[in-house]
């Protein structure tokens, strides 16, 4: 068992090796309910793989041929019970050089708004997923940005820098997308928000999700596979912004993990791509999948906290890509409960 840790991480990055992470509490963290939700979320993440072709409808229900026939998630009712009663309120194809295809669905049973960003497929995509130099952030909201930090309810985002090939989402959501996710939650004042996204679409989620909480709202943050996408003083503020470390310690507190609200991201064993890029961390709790093949049961989560992998300073960014790119297209980043990619088999 080889620890990426330090000078080593280079070695792994570059010929490849098993991982070791610190040992995890092993007191039953997950219940049932939890473990439901963590499929269920995967499932609508899935989801916005059908959006390449052009298969979600909005303004429909999933059951009332919102999405694909063969999706079981939209289409069975065993499956997906409130199928019949979750509706696409929209879909947001990302123009040409532009980031950000997703949807939002409103689940009137669960009483949940949910907004989900789509993986890597095209060729802009992979493009900013490994654009690593970091660029200052400047938040969309600004007006309610400074608006908070004058009331004392937040403070200034100091020296915060965030992926640049990311930041490139800030476009989208300038131009279309706040506007109208408010008109929705708006119409549901009292309904939760959960953004989620896998790879990709879980570094979409995190900076949505900022832009929203900027606007006075609480979502939760729930990100399968996400890349590094902010440096450590950024990190710390979002961690301040979604309460992570108070969440962290109420969940060590009860023994029970809760959905409440937070900033979550799941990691399976072996999945490099949420140790990446360099020089970059993660905001957040992390849920860890120890197993590597699919079915993932409840019995294969561990807890892991508020935790980063620890990098060393590297000197190959030339090799990043190359390797990146790989390892978006293996088993381990590509299966979270279920496949993940390509509109089938959920």
């Amino acid at each position: 068992m080889v620890v990426c840790f330090g000078v080593v991480w280079v070695v792994c990055i570059l010929v490849g090796c098993v991982l070791s992470y610190p040992a995890a509490d092993k007191r039953p963290f997950f219940t049932p309910e939890i473990y439901d939700r963590l499929v269920y979320f995967s499932k609508a993440c899935a989801l916005t793989s059908c959006i390449t072709r052009d298969q979600l409808s909005t303004g429909k229900t999933l059951y009332d041929n919102g999405c694909p026939k063969h999706i079981r998630f939209c289409n069975d009712l065993e499956e997906n019970p409130t199928a019949d009663r979750t509706k696409i309120s929209m879909v947001l194809a990302a123009q040409r050089g532009e980031l950000g295809t997703g949807y939002v669905i409103v689940d009137y049973v669960r009483e949940v708004v949910i907004m989900a960003f789509r993986s890597s497929t095209t060729t802009q995509d992979w493009i900013s997923d490994f654009t690593t130099l970091p660029i200052d952030y400047e938040p969309v909201s600004k007006e309610d940005y400074e608006e908070l930090i004058e009331k004392g309810e937040i403070r200034e985002c100091a020296n915060c820098k965030l992926h640049r090939g990311f930041h490139r989402f800030t476009e989208t959501l300038s131009r279309e997308f706040l506007d109208r996710m408010e008109q929705i939650l708006e119409r549901y004042p009292n309904y939760k928000t959960v953004v989620i996204g896998h790879s990709l679409g879980g570094a979409m989620a995190s900076i949505a999700a900022i832009e929203l909480r900027l606007k006075g709202y609480h979502p939760m943050v729930l990100m399968y596979a996400p890349p590094k996408i902010f440096n450590s003083e950024m990190k710390e503020w979002v961690d301040e912004l979604f309460e992570t470390r108070e969440i962290h310690e109420q969940i060590m507190e009860s023994g029970v993990m809760k959905f409440n609200k937070g900033f979550f991201r799941v990691v399976h064993a072996q999945d490099y791509i949420p140790m990446i890029p360099p020089f970059f961390e993660s905001a957040g709790v992390e849920i860890f999948i120890n197993k590597r093949e699919i079915p993932h049961t409840i019995d294969d989560l561990e807890y892991r906290g508020i935790y980063n992998i620890p990098v060393a300073e590297m000197t190959i960014r030339d090799n990043m890509n190359k390797l990146a790119r790989k390892w978006l297209h293996t088993y381990e980043h590509q299966n979270y409960f279920i496949t993940l990619m390509g509109c089938k088999g959920f």
